[in-house]
């Protein structure tokens, strides 16, 4: 049941991420939190190839651009730093492999929202 339950918030947190985000150019090359021209490691590739990747990417970008930018105080900082980039490690650790980008955003965009809500914004 446990297993169930993580592949249902799995996919409904990913269905909210991309469904929060602008849609994105067919292409999914312009919807990358970086510039998908200079995409050098295999992970940045797939998200830039992926379009609903790519949107969980800027939405995750832009969680933790409006939580270093809150003026929160600097423990939080530290640990939210410390987790991005733990974060992009696992990230670029997964390749091209779809489902293991896609449980490395959902997992750091659970503790980004958990964060935002600590700090009440």
């Amino acid at each position: 049941m446990h297993e169930r339950f993580d592949g249902a918030l799995r996919r409904l947190l990913f269905a909210a991420a991309i469904g929060a985000a602008p849609l994105a150019a067919s292409s999914g090359a312009s919807a990358a939190s970086f510039d998908c021209k200079l995409a050098a490691l295999p992970a940045e590739k797939a998200i830039c190839g992926n379009a609903n990747l790519s949107r969980l990417d800027d939405s995750t970008a832009g969680m933790y651009l409006l939580i270093v930018g809150s003026g929160a105080p600097a423990a939080t900082m530290s640990r939210v730093k410390q987790a991005q980039t733990k974060f992009l490690q696992t990230r670029n650790a997964c390749g091209t492999d779809i489902d293991c980008l896609v449980d490395a955003y959902t997992s750091q965009m659970m503790f980004l929202r958990n964060e935002k809500s600590n700090l009440g914004l």
